[in-house]
């Protein structure tokens, strides 16, 4: 299965299907309903009993504030997620990191560490970090306060062109306010 399929799950429709290539978005009723469904997509908790989930494998998660490594570089942490995924050269990974990062528009912070950047360029450093694994979902977690993910996955690209390699992904932003989901079907 590429993508994601849920069906049965309580709180959600009762069919949730997410091709490769789409970008949708889940309005849950609480962060606590939100957490269980991230955990259950990321694996670290079993679906519900009756409950059909079929993800197209590797996931990755982005966590609401990046998920990033504090004693690394943004360039160090799109790399690390591309050595741990595909076991290449170091060089070899930077080459193909610094592309990834130039498309979620990072070219200016490659250098610095996740405190020295704003939050909405270390979610994008996330999900450039995310997009190295070459996952067939990326899973990402919202927090109020922060910039949408619609606006942050845009910001480099007209709104009809995400970065090139979202296109190898199926994205689903999961939230509990439905005005953050700008940019994003209704799952």
């Amino acid at each position: 299965m590429d993508g994601l399929l849920l069906e049965q799950v309580p709180g959600l429709p009762e069919k949730v299907r997410i091709d490769v290539g789409e970008q949708r978005a889940l309005v849950m009723p609480s962060a606590a309903a939100a957490r269980r469904l991230v955990d259950v997509l990321t694996g670290a908790d079993d679906p519900p009993a009756d409950a059909v989930v079929k993800i197209g494998d590797p996931v990755r998660l982005v966590p609401a504030e990046g998920g990033l490594l504090p004693h690394l570089t943004v360039l160090g942490n799109v790399v690390h997620g591309h050595i741990v995924r595909h076991r290449v050269t170091r060089k070899a990974a930077e080459e193909e990191s610094l592309v990834t990062a130039g498309d979620c528009g990072l070219d200016d912070v490659l250098d610095r560490y996740p405190h020295e950047i704003t939050p909405g360029r270390r979610r994008l450093a996330g999900v450039a970090r995310a997009l190295r694994a070459h996952p067939r979902l990326i899973v990402l977690e919202d927090a109020a306060g922060l910039p949408t993910w619609g606006s942050l996955l845009r910001l480099h690209h007209p709104p009809e062109e995400p970065p090139p390699e979202l296109y190898g992904a199926a994205v689903l932003l999961i939230t509990t306010d439905s005005s953050r989901t700008t940019g994003f079907r209704d799952a």
